[in-house]
């Protein structure tokens, strides 16, 4: 694959131009924007917190859900069409679902479900919920039926993740409760329609006692010894998957118990992912720091210890991290895309790193100027190359960016 290394502008009115925030995006990339109508926007708020990209509607193409937690409705979801995407409505009311959603099949009915969490505030704070998936029957809009999975203890849920993380053969939801100091892991009852709490356990805890200096600035909202991030991935090679976030990865020992192992002491609020970057051996863990500015990190575990590498040593909010093999060489790529928050760091980037699976990077700039916050690197039109889903958390929100990407028919 060619290796997309500059930048260059799209030709746009000027007022058009004002409206994209001066962005670029590199040759090869289309860029769909509800800026210019071509998508619709998913609500009047200001605060959109979380991407989520599964298929919905069962066709073979992806579909994708934004949040949103200043207005109504709260939670959309888009499907592909013939000439683009369409909107529908999740959840109508208005929630504050937090960043890291996520998808499961809760209901065993073949259909896949949504799941979110409440953040730190409002009278639902405590609370992480799951949406029936109405198919076949999408209209009316309201069709979704939202159930709780938990409505008690600390608020805010940050990163949550369906898996098979205890190999039962059945997917359990693993997820951060801040408010909490807490990793939890809920089972799916035998009746999750119910309404009654999951049964919940403890993975780890942590206290506001222990936190060494971390690598990455801090922002004001940041807890003492805040832990967030989440991946899965087989760090021991026994074949079963483990848990990797905060810092840590996490091996589950039997029953309700997982140890906790550490990584890098000092980066534990940032995201996480997990791959082969280098053949051989275990896979390599990345964390970069999600709200704040601070180093992008790779791991790779050699004679008992995780030796840290920078591949980026500064990052300006990197809310937007995964391992993917993007050019389709058998080896594992990086993207990572920094924030605009709160209308900051003008010359933002959404990177692609190409590896090489020899530790070797070849670093790409997609796109400049825009607020990348949870993107998603997916295929989201169903022509088998990986695209990306963008959208700004509070910059010149409400607004919704897709790259679709075009590098092998230039």
């Amino acid at each position: 694959m060619k290796r997309i290394i500059a930048v260059l502008a799209i030709a746009l009115p000027a007022a058009a131009v004002a409206l994209l925030l001066a962005g670029t995006t590199s040759p090869g990339w289309v860029l769909i924007s509800s800026t210019r109508g071509e998508i619709e926007k998913p609500n009047g708020g200001t605060q959109q917190t979380s991407a989520t990209v599964f298929d919905i509607d069962k066709d073979g193409v992806n579909d994708f859900v934004i949040t949103e937690r200043t207005a109504a409705p709260s939670v959309v979801w888009y499907r592909r069409v013939k000439d683009g995407w369409k909107r529908y409505v999740i959840e109508p009311g208005l929630l504050k679902p937090e960043a890291g959603a996520t998808f499961c099949d809760v209901d065993g009915d073949g259909d896949l479900d949504f799941i979110a969490g409440a953040d730190g505030g409002g009278e639902h704070g405590n609370e992480v919920w799951w949406w029936e998936n109405p198919y076949p029957n999408f209209d009316p809009d309201a069709g979704w039926k939202r159930h709780i999975i938990k409505k008690s203890g600390g608020p805010k849920h940050h990163d949550l993740m369906c898996a098979d993380v205890d190999g039962d053969g059945k997917k359990e939801l693993v997820f951060w409760n801040q408010g909490a100091q807490k990793l939890m892991l809920a089972r799916i009852p035998a009746n999750p329609k119910a309404d009654a709490e999951w049964q919940m356990t403890e993975i780890f805890s942590y206290t506001v006692d222990g936190e060494m200096q971390q690598r990455a600035t801090a922002p004001p909202f940041k807890g003492i010894n805040e832990h967030e991030g989440l991946a899965l991935a087989d760090i021991d090679l026994d074949g079963k998957p483990d848990i990797v976030g905060g810092g840590y990865w996490f091996k589950h020992l039997g029953g309700d118990r997982f140890a906790a192992n550490a990584v890098d002491e000092s980066y534990h609020f940032s995201r996480a992912a997990a791959g082969q970057l280098v053949e051989g051996g275990r896979p390599e863990i990345v964390f970069v720091v999600g709200d704040g500015v601070g180093p992008l990190m790779w791991y790779q575990w050699v004679k008992g210890t995780w030796q840290p590498h920078v591949l980026i040593d500064r990052i300006d909010n990197g809310h937007s991290l995964a391992l993917v093999d993007f050019n389709k060489d058998g080896h594992f790529d990086v993207l990572c895309a920094e924030m605009r928050l709160n209308g900051g760091n003008p010359e933002s980037k959404a990177y692609i790193l190409l590896g090489d699976g020899k530790g070797h990077f070849d670093k790409t700039v997609v796109a400049q100027g825009y607020d990348f916050h949870e993107s998603k690197i997916a295929d989201l039109d169903g022509d088998g190359e990986l695209d990306i889903l963008g959208k700004p958390y509070n910059c010149e929100t409400p607004q919704l960016n897709i790259w679709l990407n075009r590098l092998k028919r230039k």
